[in-house]
């Protein structure tokens, strides 16, 4: 230990104690001797200077910061729940029509054609990717159209029919007709007898040979209609006469189960003529494209954009 001089440097004997105390091998023996050193009431203020100036000359740990973990790990799970929903409104979009057949009680599949004898001897003919629902227990028969297109043929046993569409209902008072439904509108066609169309307040009586197209917002006027090729879907075939092209790529799309996204909006107005074969819906799209100049690209199996 230091000797005890009276010329001795109480700020350079500080600087040695406060090296040797921080030495591994310092012992109690040591720490009793700087006991003692300190009892000099210079020595103990020298030793306190020096202490006082290292600990100025420490750089203060950094604080953490909790609070900016914590944002950057609330935001980054705000993305991942946006982009969850995103994924899953996306995926119901696409997958929507395919969940409505399954829910259905009578459906077909994509490119399937099918007639269903019912249990009060109507028969309903089911184009492809149609859906419909059936209830013949009460006073009023009723047939709820989900989506695609039927030709009914109704037997009459003295109860009244009626088939729904979304908020629109159809009164049928003959035996034969058509309803389809479409991505902008539906339709309705009478072979034989008659039908009321019953929107709200409004409504509109079809007859045998006429048409009229409606959605959710209106009812629009009656028409006549085509009744040769009304139904020619039945044995496979589109016959269109002045038909906008963009329904007729609609319907040969809905046959490989794809929706149609029309880059030109005005394509969708041509008016064109022809006997297109639903049964090979790639083929009369692909000739059909070429004539019409446009090109025709495939999105997932699920869309069909047109330009």
């Amino acid at each position: 230990m230091p000797a005890t001089q009276i010329q001795a440097d109480p700020q350079q004997e500080a600087l040695e104690w406060f090296s040797r105390l921080r030495q591994p091998g310092c012992d109690e023996g040591e720490r009793q001797a700087f006991g003692r050193w300190c009892q000099e009431p210079r020595n103990a203020h020298a030793y306190a200077e020096l202490e006082a100036c290292w600990q100025q000359l420490q750089v203060p740990p950094a604080r953490p910061r909790p609070r900016l973990l914590k944002v950057r790990r609330s935001y980054l799970g705000k993305v991942l729940a946006v982009l969850f929903l995103l994924l899953l409104g996306a995926v119901a979009y696409l997958y929507w029509p395919l969940m409505q057949r399954l829910a259905s009680e009578l459906a077909t599949d994509v490119g399937e054609r099918r007639s269903v004898r019912l249990a009060d001897g109507s028969t309903l003919h089911l184009d492809s990717a149609s859906a419909v629902n059936v209830d013949l227990r009460g006073r009023t028969r009723q047939l709820h159209l989900v989506q695609g297109q039927v030709y009914l043929e109704v037997m009459l046993d003295g109860r009244a029919m009626e088939l729904q569409v979304d908020d629109t209902r159809i009164q049928v008072y003959g035996t034969r007709l058509m309803v389809s439904r479409h991505a902008d509108q539906d339709e309705l066609v009478v072979l034989n007898g008659k039908a009321m169309v019953i929107q709200g307040g409004d409504q509109r009586m079809v007859s045998a040979g006429e048409r009229v197209t409606f959605s959710e917002a209106r009812i629009n006027p009656v028409q006549k209609a085509d009744v040769k090729t009304a139904d020619a879907w039945r044995s496979g075939h589109l016959r269109a006469s002045d038909m906008p092209l963009g329904q007729v790529i609609e319907r040969l799309a809905s046959y490989q189960g794809r929706r149609v996204w029309l880059m030109d909006e005005q394509t969708a107005y041509r008016r064109v003529s022809g006997d297109f074969n639903l049964d090979r819906p790639s083929e009369t799209l692909a000739a059909l494209a070429a004539e019409q100049h446009l090109q025709l690209y495939g999105v997932l199996g699920q869309w069909l954009i047109v330009r």
